[in-house]
């Protein structure tokens, strides 16, 4: 017995707000089963609906910000909420909605359905059947990226579950196996089949595929794979920093549009057609206070370097001390005529999410060449090249005992990479990836329920570093087993 579960997947899409665009014709409602998965029209529908997913996915109570930014020193809490406080203190459980990977797990689904069904839609061009596959793939491996990087062992579907005789249940695979035997091996499939002239970044075209890579290199240690990946991005002689002048204009119309050189890779998002994106209510709108202020800890650094235009652009400087928590993130909003962001409500907000740009790529070149062939002199060349572009002077190596070591190295690519990418869902991944999470968080976490009047646990156990899987997921599921120490 089969079910149409590929049809509802696509229902879905209709009655989501993402795809409207692209909705001219007869609604997929009015179509049958047997008909869905035939035409270039539904291929075009079909990827469309992993995107629309990702769009949930990163908005849906602001996932993008709490897994990437928010556990980290970049952000502390922003009023007295109790899951806001939970995040930033390391008090996460299992029933914490950002727990819940539910939605990565729907983009892998309408993954799956698409690398299944595309080949049988002889009406598309081989060229163009190739790139919406590579797309899926590619997708589909990011997606399991997240669910490694937040959770660990994760279970692993790669065909739709069709039939409802068999049980939808999984058990987990570790980590590893997911990495190298789904994470790694669809990126691969991705870079061969995509159509490498495209450079529409608000798709998964060939750079993002190979800054997908480089990235998994890295979590990975691979330093020579992550050296080797970024040799074909700069082979492709496409990506560029944008400028900083004149003033600082063109490097924030390469965050608010996000479609320069600059960027590989962007998440686009329209108000009128998405809904507002989740992440303003999260670090600033108009029409709420946001539930994570800038941490001073990382506003401090740049008011100690007040010439950096990232200072700027990312907050009101006027009410920056050690004492003042800055409320709202101005960084992914447009100027107005006197130079000030236009801060939107949480229902007009459209931050376009940078997934990928080129400064990331660089700063990735740094930390791979610092540990692969201990070259401290190519690595501090990218972080002056990076901090030169954002006016902030060359690195000061006395900063970070004269650079003595590769991990004082690393330390200065990290604080650059904090910087330059604050709030682009990084540092908490960086923290993890660089084995720093307990070093940096565990004082800052004391500090913050100091401030609270709270018992100074810190940050208290290795093993919280990964996510509580959320309740719903465990019951649905009887063969999975919650991480450690968190209980059911």
């Amino acid at each position: 017995m089969k079910r149409s579960a590929y049809i509802l997947i696509i229902l879905s899409v209709v009655l989501a707000t993402g795809c409207k665009k692209k909705l001219d014709q007869q609604p997929i409602s009015e179509l049958s089963a047997s008909l869905f998965w035939k035409t270039p029209e539904h291929a075009q529908l079909g990827v469309a609906a992993i995107y629309d997913e990702i769009q949930k996915t990163f908005s849906s109570g602001g996932s993008f910000t709490e897994w990437g930014d928010a556990r980290s020193d970049n952000f502390t809490f922003g009023g007295t909420g109790e899951n806001q406080q939970n995040i930033v203190l390391n008090g996460l459980n299992a029933t914490t909605p950002t727990a819940n990977w539910d939605n990565l797990y729907v983009a892998i689904s309408r993954a799956n359905f698409a690398i299944k069904y595309l080949p049988g839609i002889t009406a598309l061009s081989e060229l163009q059947r190739n790139n919406y596959l590579a797309q899926a793939y590619g997708i589909r491996a990011y997606m399991y990226f997240w669910v490694v990087r937040l959770w660990g062992a994760a279970p692993v579907r790669l065909i739709p579950y069709e039939n409802i005789e068999e049980s939808p249940n999984l058990a987990r695979s570790p980590a590893d196996s997911v990495m190298n035997n789904v994470i790694l091996p669809d990126l691969n499939k991705a870079a061969d089949l995509v159509d490498r002239s495209s450079t529409n970044v608000y798709e998964l075209n060939y750079g993002g595929i190979l800054a997908i890579l480089a990235d998994v290199y890295l979590w990975k240690k691979d330093y020579a794979n992550v050296l080797s990946t970024i040799d074909k991005l700069i082979a492709l002689n496409r990506y560029a920093l944008t400028p900083s002048t004149p003033v600082f204009t063109s490097y924030k119309d390469m965050i608010v549009t996000g479609n320069t050189k600059e960027n590989i890779w962007t998440l686009n998002w329209d108000f009128l057609v998405d809904g507002g994106n989740g992440i303003g209510g999260k670090i600033g709108s108009s029409d709420q206070t946001s539930n994570y202020y800038i941490d001073s800890i990382v506003s401090m650094k740049w008011e100690t370097n007040k010439q950096d235009i990232r200072r700027g652009i990312t907050y009101d400087t006027t009410i920056a001390n050690a004492l003042q928590r800055i409320i709202q993130v101005w960084k992914f909003y447009p100027l107005d005529n006197t130079g000030k962001p236009v801060v939107p409500s949480r229902a007009q907000n459209q931050v376009k999410l940078l997934l990928y740009r080129w400064a990331d790529i660089l700063l990735m070149r740094a930390e791979a060449l610092n540990w692969a062939n201990n070259d401290k002199t190519g690595a501090t060349a990218i972080v002056n090249q990076i901090r030169t572009r954002a006016k902030a002077g060359n690195l000061n190596p006395a900063l970070y005992n004269n650079l003595a070591t590769q991990l004082d190295m690393e330390t200065a690519i990290l604080d650059e990479r904090q910087l330059e990418l604050f709030a682009e869902g990084k540092r908490w991944f960086d923290l993890v990836r660089t084995g720093r999470v307990l070093a940096v968080m565990d004082p800052l976490v004391k500090r913050r329920q100091q401030m609270l009047g709270v018992g100074q646990t810190g940050f208290s156990d290795a093993r919280k570093i990964l996510w509580p899987i959320s309740r719903d997921a465990l019951n649905k599921d009887p063969l999975l087993i919650q991480n450690p120490p968190y209980s059911d």
